[in-house]
C-alpha cells in the first residue's frame, strides 16, 4: 500500500513538471534549428496539447553550462534532446525530428497514456 501511495505522489508530482524539447546548435548548426523550429511551427496546438516546452542554446559562454550539463560537444553542429516530466532523456538526435516523431513518440509514454485517459 505504501508503494502505492508512493508511485502516486511520485506520478503526481512530476505531472507538474512540462516535457522539454531542448535545441542545441552552433553556427554551423543554425540552418537545422531554422528547420526544426519551422517543422514545429504548424503544431502549437499539439505541443500544448503535450505540455511541451521548447528551448534553444545556441553556444555561447552563457549557455556553456547547459551543453556541459547535457554531455554536448561543439562538434555537434545540432543536437535535438526530448526531456520526459521525469527529467530523464527520452530522445537526442544530430537531426530535425519531424512533429510526427516526436508525438508518437510521447503518446506512447505511459504518462501520456495515462493523461489521454484522464482528459479524453
Amino acid at each position: 500500500m505504501k508503494a502505492l501511495i508512493g508511485l502516486t505522489l511520485v506520478a503526481m508530482l512530476v505531472a507538474d513538471q512540462p516535457r522539454k524539447v531542448l535545441l542545441f546548435y552552433t553556427e554551423n548548426g543554425l540552418a537545422k534549428w531554422k528547420a526544426q523550429m519551422n517543422a514545429l511551427e504548424g503544431h502549437r496546438k499539439d505541443i500544448l496539447e503535450r505540455d511541451i516546452e521548447i528551448k534553444s542554446f545556441p553556444y555561447s559562454k552563457q549557455n556553456a553550462q547547459e551543453w556541459h550539463r547535457w554531455e554536448l560537444d561543439t562538434a555537434n553542429a545540432f543536437t535535438f534532446i526530448l526531456i520526459g516530466r521525469d527529467g530523464g532523456e527520452k530522445l537526442k538526435s544530430s537531426e530535425v525530428v519531424t512533429p510526427d516523431k516526436l508525438f508518437g513518440l510521447i503518446d506512447a509514454m505511459p504518462m501520456r497514456k495515462q493523461e489521454i485517459k484522464q482528459n479524453p
